[in-house]
Parts: structure tokens; C-alpha cells; sequence
């Protein structure tokens, strides 16, 4: 098969894939993160809490933000192609 015939993404395309790329990143290492100070900061407390515990309060949300915004770009991209 020759360089000639692979299917050319539109920048568009290609633009939604180095974004979604980088937003799956962000939310993998707001996972670790989330699992390293909850391990890690399970003694000290911070306005009432656990730092673990502001780790989950603060991480989920994020977390379900990059992830709305994946399946978000996803639905528009699918949108465009049709």
C-alpha cells in the first residue's frame, strides 16, 4: 500500500486528536495524583479534613470535567464527518 492512499485527516481532525490526547493525559495523571496524596497525606488535616479526603473532593470533579470534555469533542467531530 502506497503513502499516496492512506486516508488524509482534515486539521480539524488532526487538531482534535493532539487535544484529546492531552486531555486523556491530564486525566490520567489527576488520577495519580489523587492516589499519591491520599496515600501520602492521610495524618494531615486542612480546614476541617483529610488532605485525602480534599484530594477525592477536589479530583473526581476534575476528572469528570476532562472526561465530559473528551465524549463533548467526540459527539462534535462525529457530528462534522457526517
Amino acid at each position: 500500500m502506497a503513502e499516496d492512499e492512506k486516508p488524509r485527516l482534515s486539521d480539524e481532525e488532526e487538531i482534535w486528536s493532539a487535544l484529546r490526547t492531552a486531555i486523556g493525559a491530564l486525566a490520567v495523571l489527576d488520577l495519580v495524583a489523587m492516589i499519591v496524596v491520599s496515600e501520602a497525606m492521610e495524618d494531615t488535616n486542612w480546614q476541617g479534613m483529610s488532605v485525602s479526603v480534599w484530594a477525592i473532593v477536589i479530583g473526581v470533579p476534575i476528572f469528570a470535567l476532562l472526561s465530559a470534555l473528551t465524549l463533548f469533542g467526540d459527539r462534535i467531530m462525529l457530528r462534522n464527518q457526517r
